[in-house]
């Protein structure tokens, strides 16, 4: 079975998309599929015939959804729903958006608490695939940095990105901040040297290696997100699976991933709450051992062969 899975970014992007479509293709290669992943600037041509393609992005990956239609009008066709169609443009009324999941023999999220975002009358061909996690091979007992907090993922305004540096600035010489991410949109990367500059407890890495990143949340606290629209974010799973509690924004996406009980949330526009409980995870061993049992009880839903197994299940039904 021949099966295209589409992300809207570049091939060379580390957006949460390419990783997540580079991961499918992978995981569908090991169930026994003819996976191809196509990136944004490629076309599905004549020669692309397939069974299935999987398009991440109801909106952005219209243009491929167009094309599989033309060249594969019999071919099935799945639509993965990310956080920004979910929280952004369905919202909106984005009419691609309705054009896509109208032509999907099936639309997938990556959490049950996303269902609710569906449109109704689309919830019938709804179903949940939990993304998997898989880290490389790491010394997973390092001990953490008291008082050090990252922040991963590249600097858009959706993400907040200064948030928790703002919330820096409400506490004592003992906290320290590391982000790491690109500045990929506005002058992220001018307003991440200014803070630094006024503040020097907090610094920006940039854009790390994959194995550098990991290591740096293994050495914190606690990681950080701060968004305030999250389909689900990669570097909470990451942060989860290395066993590394997440001070999160109490978002659908989050809450998706963290569960409904977990005691690391503040709300999104909450500096002083945000603040508070970074204090509280330094001073209160209590709440630093639940958070970690927390997340440790949480990664067993991020193992790939669920993933798997969930990704043939879909398959299936609309073959």
């Amino acid at each position: 079975m021949k099966v295209l899975v589409t992300t809207p970014y570049e091939r060379s992007s580390l957006q949460g998309n390419t990783v997540t479509a580079m991961r499918m293709v992978s995981i569908l290669s090991e169930a026994g599929m003819d996976a191809e992943m196509l990136c944004k600037g490629e076309q599905i041509n004549e020669l692309a015939v397939a069974d299935v393609l999987i398009a991440l992005h109801a909106r952005k990956s219209a243009h491929f959804i167009d094309d599989f239609d033309r060249v594969n009008p019999d071919g099935k066709m799945i639509v993965f729903l990310t956080g920004t169609d979910l929280y952004r443009d369905i919202p909106n009324g984005c009419k691609i958006c309705e054009a896509s999941m109208d032509r999907a023999d099936a639309l997938v999220v990556s959490q049950e608490v996303s269902l609710t975002s569906v449109p109704y009358k689309f919830r019938d061909k709804s179903t949940v695939v939990h993304k998997s996690i898989q880290l490389p091979e790491l010394e997973l007992n390092a001990e953490a940095e008291p008082g050090l907090f990252s922040v991963v993922g590249h600097l858009r305004e959706v993400k907040q990105p200064f948030m928790a540096v703002e919330s820096l600035q409400l506490l004592d010489d003992s906290v320290r901040l590391v982000l790491l991410g690109d500045a990929v949109a506005l002058d992220y990367g001018g307003a991440a040297q200014s803070w630094q500059f006024k503040e020097p407890r907090f610094k920006w890495l940039g854009r790390l290696e994959y194995v550098e990143t990991l290591k740096w949340m293994q050495r914190s606290v606690a990681t950080i997100n701060t968004s305030l629209v999250e389909g689900g974010a990669n570097s909470v799973g990451e942060s989860i699976v290395l066993g590394v509690p997440v001070l999160a924004s109490r978002i659908e996406g989050n809450v998706g991933m963290l569960g409904a009980d977990y005691e690391g949330y503040f709300s999104p526009d909450d500096k002083q709450g945000l603040a508070d409980l970074m204090s509280r995870v330094i001073h209160d061993a209590d709440l630093s051992v639940r958070l970690r049992d927390q997340v440790k009880e949480r990664s067993k839903i991020f193992l790939r062969e669920n993933e798997k197994q969930d990704w043939i299940k879909v398959i299936q039904k609309i073959i």
